[in-house]
């Protein structure tokens, strides 16, 4: 496994550089660049069947520095002075859980003033050289496209708030015992508090440039299920625990192609170190040296695949149906058809009757999805 992006460099390249990034995140992050080429290409294709409109907007070309900038630059000085000179000189604690480091408490007081004073030197130096006066406005034309960033941006924001939430209320006992630690931790997330999260905050974000539900909803549902598909590669690369049930069965003839990892594995250097110590430990950082007793179905593997094959189908289907929101209907099916049947597999907490929280709201969607597009396919 590569628990860090410095383990996967070192695989490739034979050097291996200590770096602050995890694995599962750089995925994450080739996940959401991945979806934002797809979805500057689908919406760039609806504004040219005018489907969707281009809007103008006023942007503020330039303005006077105030008081208010002066202490925002102050402030992010201080910020990066505190958290920087720390991770300096705490450099192993900062890259073996950054996002735990980032909002902890833990800082440099001296990191502190430096950076502060720095921050109002560049404020000074930014008032002192600017040419404006007054504020100054333009209108331009606003492309569907050109919002790609803003959309990104803001799905992942309240995605992640989403994916915590619903990892909370997933895992109760854990949150009630340590409720800073869970909610400041870099893991627990669930893939389904970010979808209806990040859903929800973009929905509202793209009305007032006149993009309707339906259409950004289709617009965003091949993306999905990309970037689900390569999120959990990571999962599986970084060994993150997104793993299934003990699998000690023999592999199926049928099945004898296949590199034996894909149908159960140890997940050797794991980033959560679950399992169990091992003899011999090649981890530079002596820290990822577990792997399970027993081996597991590889999860992440199958549902990476399919993530990719479902987005293959969606994409090809983008425009075959005239009512906006249909597409996002099959997306939904298809979302949660692959989540359920792979969750008889998986480990997940069991909420109610026996069914985990995917579950539940996996056959949800396949419900609603199937609802949605029968519904609007009669609208029509």
């Amino acid at each position: 496994m590569f628990p860090t992006l410095s383990h996967l460099i070192e695989y490739i390249t034979g050097v291996f550089i200590p770096l602050p990034f995890k694995t599962f995140g750089f995925f994450i992050a080739m996940g959401f660049l991945a979806g934002s080429y797809f979805i500057a290409k689908d919406l760039a294709e609806k504004n040219k069947a005018g489907i969707i409109p281009t809007t103008r907007r006023k942007v503020i070309k330039g303005r006077p520095t105030e008081l208010k900038d002066i202490i925002r630059y102050a402030l992010v000085g201080l910020l990066i002075g505190f958290k920087g000179l720390f991770a300096y000189h705490n450099y192993n604690y900062f890259i073996d859980d950054t996002f735990s480091f980032l909002f902890s408490l833990k800082g440099s007081e001296t990191g502190a003033i430096i950076g502060l004073l720095l921050g109002l030197a560049y404020a000074l130096y930014l008032k002192k050289n600017n040419k404006y006066t007054e504020i100054v406005t333009k209108e331009e034309d606003v492309k569907p496209q050109e919002l790609t960033a803003n959309i990104l941006l803001i799905s992942a924001g309240a995605g992640l708030v989403g994916a915590k939430i619903f990892h909370q209320l997933e895992n109760w006992d854990d949150f009630i015992a340590d409720p800073m630690g869970q909610l400041l931790s870099g893991g627990g997330l669930t893939f389904y508090g970010g979808l209806i999260c990040g859903a929800l905050a973009v929905i509202l974000y793209v009305k007032k440039y006149g993009i309707r539900t339906g259409v950004i909803a289709d617009a965003m549902a091949a993306p999905l299920m990309l970037a689900y598909g390569i999120g959990r590669i990571g999962c599986h690369m970084s060994g993150d625990g997104d793993w299934g049930i003990s699998n000690l069965n023999p592999k199926p003839e049928w099945l004898q192609f296949l590199p034996d990892w894909m149908w159960a594995y140890t997940y050797p250097n794991n980033v959560i170190r679950a399992g169990e110590r091992m003899d011999i430990c090649s981890d530079p950082l002596g820290v990822y040296c577990f792997e399970l007793a027993t081996p597991v179905y590889p999860t992440a593997v199958y549902e990476a695949l399919m993530g990719i094959i479902l987005f293959t189908v969606i994409w090809k289907l983008r425009n075959s149906f005239k009512a906006p929101g249909m597409l996002f209907g099959v997306y939904l099916v298809f979302n949660g058809l692959e989540r359920f049947s792979i969750e008889k597999i998986r480990i997940n907490n069991e909420l109610y009757q026996g069914l985990t929280q995917a579950e539940m709201i996996s056959a949800g969607l396949i419900v609603f999805g199937l609802a949605l597009f029968f519904w609007l396919k009669k609208k029509k």
